[in-house]
């Protein structure tokens, strides 16, 4: 039997490719679609979303927006009474238009503006009445293009604006703290 240089890579190789397979799939053995971990709690109670900017008609929208998608999560269940096991808070604190294109033929008026709203998160263990997520910031961002006017392209924006937020508060408060 000769020693055959290809023989030896390529059994080389296969036990190579079989180690990087028996890795990979032990590796993904305890992969989980979904929460990485339990939440600590189960009812969650959304009061209406308060609105201290000038951002117009948000709160319900927002309010609408975010406990629509917690109920799409299987982990929590959305009451309407304050003796949840937990209860989110949502403050709008600020909203800001900038212009962000302005049109060729003349740059004092506006093409699109940026659209920006701010929100304060608060999340209490309604148990305890210690917070889960102490005052927490986020906020979100929106182009809207000025065809028509301003106000109906921002009229336009504000759902898209205000999903956005609400899917960054779901994302909070449903994700590992």
């Amino acid at each position: 039997m000769t020693n055959n240089p290809h023989s030896y890579l390529r059994s080389t190789l296969a036990c190579a490719g079989l180690v990087l397979a028996l890795l990979f799939v032990t590796g993904c053995a305890n992969y989980r679609l979904g929460q990485p971990a339990e939440l600590p709690f189960t009812t969650l109670y959304v009061p209406p979303v308060k609105n201290r900017s000038m951002a117009p008609q948000v709160q319900a929208l927002l309010s609408q927006q975010i406990i629509a998608k917690l109920q799409e999560q299987q982990a929590i269940k959305i009451v309407d009474s304050p003796s949840a096991d937990a209860t989110l808070q949502v403050i709008v604190t600020d909203y800001e238009r900038n212009v962000a294109a302005t049109q060729q033929s003349d740059t004092y008026l506006a093409e699109s503006f940026g659209l920006t709203l701010d929100a304060t998160v608060i999340l209490t263990d309604n148990r305890t009445d210690k917070a889960f997520i102490p005052a927490r910031e986020v906020s979100a961002t929106q182009q809207a293009f000025v065809t028509g006017g301003f106000q109906p392209s921002e009229y336009e924006a504000m759902p898209v604006l205000t999903a956005k937020l609400a899917d960054k508060i779901v994302n909070m408060v449903t994700s590992t703290w």
